[in-house]
């Protein structure tokens, strides 16, 4: 599947009030929580993450599903990218495939998500080693507008990747593991 990817991350203290306000907004829940493991791939010499994009196998519940991400512009403080996206039907061999034409796991990244829905805005949950967030993705406005309605003001509009906020932590933190992987210590 094709499309243009306009999304947000905040960053979550409570996420029983989190919930409690997206029930309040209207938000009803679309996927219960599940485990994900994403593998971002890049060549040796960096040259996907340098152009800015992003390769990524995600497992989860069985299912694989490869990702290209193009390279992000911000616009008033949401992330823009071209987005594609389709499902594999043997992670495993599709796995294979991708290291065999010579790409390798550039980093790796495991959380647990809850996937909620309100309107055409698509709003993750996320569980993750480095703290808990939730991603709003749909229409630039819409975003904004729930970001608004969960209590959330522009300044708390995160447009990293979880490869950035990681590389962040692991720096404030002073640990050395390449992996955002549940166990880790800081």
């Amino acid at each position: 599947m094709e499309q243009r990817e306009t999304e947000i991350k905040l960053r979550v203290k409570r996420p029983s009030l989190l919930k409690t306000r997206l029930r309040d907004a209207g938000a009803t829940l679309l996927k219960r929580r599940h485990f994900e493991d994403n593998i971002v791939f890049d060549y040796r010499d960096g040259r996907i993450r340098r152009s800015g994009s992003l390769l990524r196998l995600r497992l989860a519940d069985g299912e694989a599903t490869l990702t290209f991400k193009g390279r992000s512009r911000i616009l008033k403080s949401t992330k823009a990218r071209l987005e594609l996206e389709t499902q594999v039907s043997d992670g495993k061999t599709a796995l294979k495939i991708l290291t065999c034409l010579g790409l390798r796991c550039a980093f790796r990244y495991e959380k647990f998500r809850t996937i909620f829905h309100k309107d055409a805005t698509l709003i993750s949950l996320d569980e993750t080693p480095i703290g808990d967030y939730i991603e709003i993705e749909g229409r630039p406005e819409a975003v904004r507008r729930l970001a608004r309605q969960l209590g959330y003001q522009r300044e708390d509009f995160i447009t990293s990747t979880y490869v950035d906020l990681f590389n962040r932590y692991k720096a404030e933190n002073r640990i050395s593991t390449r992996n955002m992987i549940f166990g880790i210590r800081a």
